[in-house]
């Protein structure tokens, strides 16, 4: 308001030199005024405040990231992989998230990049986000990550840094993970680092990093039907803070798929054939130990998918649930779904375009469900921390 005020006065001061003054050019002063206070309005919708000033946030994301977990632990064939990710960005994918820890991951990506640039070179620019997972607080091995990732990826700065620091405290009275926030700070003001996000991070642990200065615009965690954690006490803050979600494991791993309508709990254990699948199990557990109550909620993701024209999966409609509660509940945000092939990419594509959506009955249908195993207990990674 302040600056738009001035450039105000300044204009009448110009108009009101005999050299100058015409209508024609009011006219111009004050379309240029009119489109300069939209431009105001609109940033200060995108800013939060923490008493210090506005904090803004500008990271702006699809509906739908691919994510290359799998990538590593399905594809032993590079060429196989590459491969899929051109036909997600063929049909209109564009970002991709990736870490320093996934193995090749990195690498299969700037493969991809390279050959994408190389045939597609007016299309939409790819992005990537990666990850910088250490209990490391020194310079050394933000520099030395960071230039890694840059190589791997063949790029000049990186999209995006979600930073996971394996050492906190539930109460946030170990700060130490600050020190190494500093050091992406560092980077992200060198140019090599374009938004910065935290990667399992509690609210507690979040609230500490932006109060320390760190501008974070988002958060990776898991969310789904069976792990409802961020709803405790994350998306609150998330949505206050305006800083978007990025979600994992929306799918459970397969487990909120057709797949599994149907089965017995004896067939659905044999099929626990990855580490994502077991991971997940335990998410289920936590829900609840009633078999007959989780095929209850798989019966109804299907019958809410019927009801839809075209008709969603089991997993769509897992999905599209998830995407209804970050816009609800906080800042809005992203799915992750991590891609082996491109075998769902049809129904992937749905997602990303917003063509999968819920109404108020299909989300008042699944909560009844929800409502009849336990509710999520301590806040995201609380369990993996050993603190709950």
């Amino acid at each position: 308001f302040w600056l738009n005020h001035r450039c105000f006065q300044a204009c009448r001061q110009a108009m009101a030199t005999p050299c100058v003054r015409s209508p024609f050019l009011w006219l111009l002063v004050t379309v240029f005024l009119s489109c300069y206070s939209c431009v105001v309005a609109d940033v200060a919708g995108s800013c939060a405040s923490d008493g210090r000033g506005p904090r803004c946030r500008h990271l702006d994301l699809p509906r739908v990231i691919v994510g290359c977990w799998q990538l590593v632990e399905r594809h032993a064939d590079r060429e196989k992989a590459v491969e899929t990710l051109l036909a997600y960005a063929s049909e209109g994918f564009t970002t991709f998230d990736t870490a320093d820890i996934y193995g090749p991951s990195e690498s299969i990506l700037g493969d991809f990049r390279r050959r994408w640039v190389a045939s597609q070179s007016d299309s939409k620019p790819l992005r990537f986000f990666t990850k910088y997972v250490t209990e490391d607080t020194g310079a050394r091995s933000a520099d030395q990550i960071n230039s890694q990732s840059l190589r791997n990826l063949g790029v000049e700065a990186l999209d995006m840094v979600q930073f996971h620091f394996w050492r906190l405290a539930s109460d946030g009275s170990d700060t130490a993970f600050l020190s190494a926030g500093k050091q992406l700070m560092r980077l992200k003001n060198e140019g090599k680092i374009g938004h910065l996000s935290g990667c399992n991070m509690d609210a507690v642990n979040l609230k500490a990093m932006v109060d320390d200065g760190m501008e974070i615009e988002a958060n990776q965690v898991q969310y789904s039907l069976l792990d409802r954690r961020p709803e405790h006490k994350l998306l609150e803050y998330c949505r206050e803070q305006r800083i978007k979600l990025t979600i994992f494991g929306v799918v459970a791993g397969g487990l909120l798929s057709d797949s599994f309508v149907g089965l017995s709990k004896g067939e659905a254990q044999r099929r626990l054939d990855s580490v994502s699948r077991r991971m997940y199990w335990s998410s289920l557990q936590r829900w609840t130990q009633d078999w007959g109550l989780f095929q209850q909620l798989l019966q109804t993701l299907r019958r809410v998918g019927q009801r839809h024209t075209p008709a969603l999966t089991v997993a769509a409609v897992a999905s599209a649930w998830a995407l209804r509660q970050l816009d609800e509940l906080g800042a809005g945000g992203a799915l992750i779904i991590g891609v082996r092939d491109a075998g769902h990419l049809k129904e992937h594509k749905l997602l990303l375009e917003g063509k999968a959506s819920l109404t108020l009955e299909d989300m008042q249908e699944i909560a009844a469900i929800l409502e009849k195993g336990s509710a999520p207990k301590g806040d995201v990674w609380h369990q993996e921390r050993g603190w709950a």
